[in-house]
């Protein structure tokens, strides 16, 4: 033996490491488990796996209580883990050296607890389990909400999380196991009753929906597994209908296939569908946030905001705002604030709000250390001038960007001005892009602004709709809009929707999936301001997005391919009989799981939570830790 070689097997046995494999295929097995049979559905699940692994898949996703149904009379109806159905995986994988998610409600023996939850098996048996943290009103009369965090599990195919299902109804959720590095997201799913105009489906969450905008969003592989058809529950006298839609998507957002989506009227079997992945295939989103989140400004997600928040504003406030949306020429002040003037003036209708673009009187110049003290104004000067001008001469809030230069040091600013042309806000853009990092300071603070007309007020410039934290932070925060004022050609980040066909209305299933996911996980109306796209990139155009667009009620209203300025009408706090609203949405978060967000990343704390990767405890090791 080589001497190179011997000190290389001395090496990886004193260091252990796990070599993943990169292109793997996967599939989602849909099933329908028969209710208080969990032997039956046991069968059932290993006949479709071992199909599944007949047919060359390395990581196999089951529904949401695929093992135990959704009727728990008594403990017999629910399975332990490990227990009956692990057991019976156990055989699958050890025999073809792959790995199966399935999911249960969970009799735990010891506290005599139960949960619904999803393990983990694999080629040397059972690996490790995952409780749900986020309980939809139907869950609340069967079970008790997770207590293991969200952990990460390392096997030789990648990195892999679980969730289920209204998991994904709180952003935090997909953000937590994001940061401690997983390659794939294994999501069993119950999603029914879609889509929205049909029985029964008034007031319903179609999670199998969301993934298909979260995935790119968050930048992870996803393998989510739904039922399928129509399910009779005989022992509560009910039937439902699954949607099935069930989808497999790559880090980079691309839907690398899915299952048909049914109807009451049409439903559809349920079916296994494959894919294949590429763990080492980096997601361009996924880099962007990572480094460019700011945790120290995200301190209200540990804060308990519940029942009752003194800064909640619940007053209806009718808003008719315009979305300015133009070809400018680029550095000239003068004529693009003519520009901006005449199409304001344009518009027949009442409004008390106008949004404008990102840097919204010098157009799409690239700014940098070379010009950037040509075009950067202070907040009193020549163009801060001309939008409170606007304001004052409309009598509209109007909210209005440029770069700054204050105290000596250049910034991205946005102000919003009052009716009488008087500042009601200031927001420095906090999360800079590289290229501003070269030239510009970086806000401390993200505030909501308060106004007596238009209700809280909060801003995101541009590329911010990358941090998905924003978002969250806002909707804590209670803001009721959210402006978006862009410079985004459809091309540097994010895409179009792309649900897969059937889960949603087809007119909800339009526009920019980042700027789509803001309004709902924020619950704030999101108006984003855009120049004007070339060609017919729909989604990159000035939009209106509402806080339930998959239930069909106010889907994106999305302005036409033209310079214009593009009325939106809406009320706010008006809507409060759906699945979802902000009170909602702060209420049943689990504040208590957020910690790692607020964590410095490059901090030992942070370190030792990633490291111990299904640990629910927040570095207990480290100085500060419990």
């Amino acid at each position: 033996m080589k001497k190179s070689t011997a000190t290389l097997i001395t090496f990886l046995a004193l260091f252990p490491v796990i070599i993943h494999a990169v292109e793997i295929k996967v599939a989602a097995v849909e099933f329908n488990p028969a209710e208080q049979n969990v032997q039956a559905n046991i069968d059932g699940i290993a006949a479709k796996v071992t199909t599944a692994s007949q047919n060359g898949a390395k990581l196999i996703v089951l529904p949401e209580v695929a093992v135990t149904g959704w009727i728990i009379g008594s403990k017999k109806d629910s399975d332990t883990i490990p227990g009956k159905a692990t057991a019976a995986m156990e055989r699958i994988t050890k025999k073809y050296n792959n790995y199966v998610v399935i999911g249960l409600y969970e009799n735990d023996p010891v506290t005599g607890l139960t949960h619904n939850a999803a393990a983990l098996i694999g080629p040397k048996g059972y690996i490790g389990k995952y409780r749900k943290n986020q309980l939809p009103p139907g869950d609340f009369s069967t079970a008790t909400p997770g207590n293991l965090g969200f952990p990460v599990f390392d096997t030789d195919i990648g990195r892999i999380g679980m969730l289920i299902c209204f998991d994904d109804s709180r952003l935090q959720s997909l953000l937590v196991p994001s940061l401690r590095g997983i390659d794939i997201l294994a999501m069993p799913i119950g999603s029914d009753t879609t889509p929205k105009f049909e029985k029964v489906s008034n007031g319903n969450h179609s999670t199998i929906a969301n993934i298909a905008t979260l995935s790119p969003w968050i930048g992870i592989n996803t393998v989510a597994t739904n039922q399928a058809g129509i399910v009779k529950m005989p022992q509560v006298k009910f039937v439902d209908q699954f949607t099935g839609g069930s989808s497999i998507w790559d880090s980079s957002g691309k839907q690398l296939t899915s299952s048909k989506a049914g109807t009451w009227t049409n439903p559809q079997e349920p079916t296994i569908i494959y894919a294949t992945i590429d763990t080492n295939k980096k997601s361009e989103q996924k880099e962007f946030w990572l480094k460019h989140r700011r945790p120290e400004l995200y301190g209200i997600y540990n804060l308990y905001k519940a029942p009752v928040d003194p800064v909640a504003n619940n007053a209806q406030n009718q808003i008719g705002a315009l979305l300015i949306q133009y070809d400018p020429v680029n550095g000239d002040v003068d004529a693009n604030a003519k520009k901006v003037e005449s199409l304001i003036r344009a518009n027949p209708n009442g409004f008390n709000l106008a949004v404008l673009p990102f840097n919204s009187f010098i157009g799409k110049v690239a700014l940098n250390k070379a010009n950037i003290s040509q075009y950067a104004e202070t907040l009193d000067g020549k163009s801060a001038t001309l939008a409170s001008n606007l304001a004052k001469n409309y009598k509209t809030y109007l909210l209005f960007s440029m770069p700054e230069i204050r105290g000596g040091k250049y910034y991205e600013t946005a102000v919003l001005f009052d009716f009488n042309g008087k500042q009601a806000g200031v927001y420095r853009k906090s999360h800079l892009n590289d290229g501003e990092q070269q030239w510009a300071t970086p806000g401390n603070d993200l505030p909501v602004f308060s106004t007596n007309d238009l209700g809280r007020v909060a801003v995101m410039l541009n590329d911010e709709v990358r941090i998905p934290e924003l978002t969250e932070v806002y909707a804590l925060n209670r803001a009721d809009l959210i402006l978006i004022p862009a410079m985004y050609d459809g091309k540097a980040y994010g895409g179009e929707v792309n649900i897969p066909k059937g889960l949603v209305p087809a007119a909800s299933n339009r526009g920019m999936y980042m700027w789509f996911d803001i309004a709902k996980y924020s619950q704030a109306y999101t108006l984003v301001a855009n120049y004007l796209p070339k060609g017919s990139s729909e989604f990159a155009a000035s939009a209106l997005y509402s806080l339930v667009p998959e239930e069909g009620f106010y889907p994106p209203n999305i302005a036409p391919n033209k310079e214009t300025a593009h009325q939106v009408l809406f009320t706010t706090h008006l809507q409060n009989n759906l699945w979802i609203d902000q009170q909602k949405l702060v209420v049943g978060r689990r504040y208590d799981l957020a910690a790692p967000l607020t964590l410095d990343s490059q901090g030992a704390c942070f370190k030792e939570w990633q490291k111990d990767s299904t640990s629910k405890d927040v570095c207990p090791k480290t100085a500060g830790g419990r």
